[in-house]
């Protein structure tokens, strides 16, 4: 019976001592509990739908045929033409027929009733069709669509289609049922005070204001400076610690402008001309990985950086060997902030970011993220008046000539091109 005692009372000491290190190594060394860095890496926000982020438009655009348009790109993904649309073309997808392949025509689009999803970058039509299940894999495909820009519904009971557009043809689908009942009971709004108009020459849409408008300006805030709006060492080593599974383990330094903070897998730097960069070092699993699932790994990390406010959408892509390298541009006030020049990390830099987010992804792993620093919100409380030529009223889009530098600047915001 004692030594029964005994073999208690010494796997009690045992668990306890275990406990109580991990407690002084993980908790109260570093003042803080490990955590919460390890949910706000990998447990911020569920990992996303790999196929259902990776086939979202980055705007839906709709008229009601009478030649001026809404255009929306914040809340995409909880948008009820989007979650409308997605039940329309798993409709069309597994019960309606190709129609015909054309050249490109637009002459519909001011005429009629039109839902449109609009890509930044030439869609896949393979991993678009993989999204609507086994059946539709090859659904595009099998009619030589390879890729496209645009997905055009025109909600007509007499009349419905289902039209993709790429660079040069359309190819049109219908459904032998008339239109899906959901698209029966949506209504499409008319077109707000920003009304857009559709240029034929150019398939874009472009702003259609009066001689006058006014505006709100853009507030920047650096969440890495401090409250006094200055950059220190161990302020922005605090802005960083989620990149890292223990943050005890963090060596840091400031040379040459650049905050640095490492340790054996990880480094993540803070570069001169306010642009973090990440960079790991963790070994390379050997089995490949898909396309889109490089894709949600890289979605999921910008997720799950707490110091990214903005909403943001994928711009391009690029595959590189067996990387495959994503970049996003935000989206502020329902418009996109893209760059109109190239941002440099620093003095030197050679290789500028072209897009305000950058991630490199190999085989799963993040193994680059760039972004610049800033984070960017309307001011609502501000109003800006702008006079624009009578010239760029009366052609629908704006002409630069006579405009001052922060004109300019506005215009780009508001100057939708294909």
């Amino acid at each position: 019976m004692l030594s029964t005692i005994k073999t208690a009372a010494i796997l009690a000491m045992a668990a306890l001592s275990i406990f109580l290190a991990v407690q002084l190594w993980l908790v109260h060394i570093p003042n803080r509990s490990f955590f919460p860095y390890m949910q706000a890496r990998f447990m911020a926000a569920p990992p996303p739908d790999e196929v259902a982020e990776f086939v979202r438009p980055f705007r839906i655009i709709t008229g009601t045929g009478n030649g001026f348009f809404n255009i929306s790109y914040s809340g995409v993904e909880t948008a009820r033409f989007w979650e409308a649309g997605l039940e329309t073309l798993n409709a069309i997808m597994h019960m309606g027929r190709f129609s015909s392949q054309t050249e490109i025509g637009f002459s519909y689009i001011d005429s009629y009733p039109v839902i449109i999803f609009d890509y930044a970058f030439p869609m896949d039509a393979t991993i678009y069709g993989q999204f609507f299940g086994p059946r539709a894999g090859t659904f595009l495909t099998a009619v030589g669509l390879q890729n496209f820009r645009k997905v055009i519904i025109r909600p007509e009971i007499d009349d419905f289609s289902v039209t993709f557009v790429c660079d040069k043809y359309s190819w049109e689908f219908v459904m032998p049922n008339l239109m899906p009942a959901v698209l029966q009971e949506l209504d499409i709004p008319e077109p707000d005070h920003r009304r857009f108009v559709f240029n034929t020459a150019t398939g874009g849409f472009y702003p259609r204001f009066d001689i006058s408008f006014v505006y709100h300006p853009i507030i920047v805030t650096n969440p890495y400076q401090n409250s006094a709006g200055l950059l220190h060492l161990s302020f922005i080593g605090g802005r960083v610690e989620h990149f890292f599974n223990n943050p005890a383990t963090i060596n840091q330094g400031l040379s040459g402008g650049v905050y640095t903070f490492g340790n054996v897998n990880t480094v993540v730097r803070y570069l001169p001309l306010d642009v973090i960069e990440y960079t790991s070092f963790r070994t390379i699993g050997r089995a490949p990985t898909s396309f889109v699932a490089d894709f949600s790994a890289a979605h999921s990390f910008v997720i799950a950086d707490p110091n990214m406010r903005n909403e943001f959408f994928l711009a391009r892509y690029e595959r590189r060997g067996r990387e495959n390298v994503f970049w996003f541009d935000y989206v502020v006030g329902n418009f996109p902030l893209i760059l109109v020049d190239s941002w440099y990390t620093d003095d030197g830099c050679t290789d500028p970011l072209r897009h305000p987010i950058e991630v490199v992804v190999d085989q799963g792993r993040v193994v680059r993220y760039r972004k610049i620093a800033y984070n960017f919100s309307v001011d609502s409380s501000t109003n800006v008046w702008l006079a624009l030529p009578a010239e760029a009223v009366r052609a629908g889009f704006p002409i630069r000539s006579n405009l001052s530098t922060a004109q300019h600047l506005t215009l780009q915001c508001l100057e939708h091109t294909p």
